[in-house]
């Protein structure tokens, strides 16, 4: 395995290539646009934060947190961001499930617009449990 196929907890120097990876994924899903400050920001807090993580490969991110849902004390790992441009999105996603289920998560919530990440996390178990519907303002 090569250095571009490690996967790794990301650090403060990551966040500039991480916001372009993220810069990318928006224009993927027809996102907002990315305000890099703010998202330098978030992810900085996501490192320093024991309930967040963002873990990278060499051409990919997965982000998160764990938290107590609405409705009772369960965790819930809460993806936030998930984007590969190397391949490795599978393994990203696994090692955000150990990680989540090293915080006692109960449940892994995943977000995608479709396609291929679609895909994966069915083939992954996942199911569509809920739908998010977007208007903009």
């Amino acid at each position: 395995m090569g250095a571009r196929d490690v996967i790794r907890p990301a650090t403060m120097q990551d966040i500039p290539r991480i916001i372009d990876l993220i810069e990318k994924l928006a224009a993927a899903v027809n996102g907002l646009t990315v305000d890099r400050i703010k998202t330098g920001e978030t992810l900085a807090g996501l490192l320093a934060d024991p309930a967040g993580v963002v873990l990278v490969s060499g051409g990919g991110f997965i982000a998160g947190r764990v938290a107590e849902t609405f409705i009772n004390r369960d965790r819930v790992a809460f993806e936030m961001g998930w984007f590969a441009e190397d391949r490795s999105g599978l393994r990203l996603l696994r090692d955000f499930e150990a990680w989540a289920q090293e915080r006692g998560a109960a449940m892994i919530a995943m977000s995608c617009a479709g396609g291929a990440p679609r895909r994966i996390l069915e083939r992954a178990g996942y199911e569509a449990k809920e739908i998010k519907m977007v208007k903009r303002a």
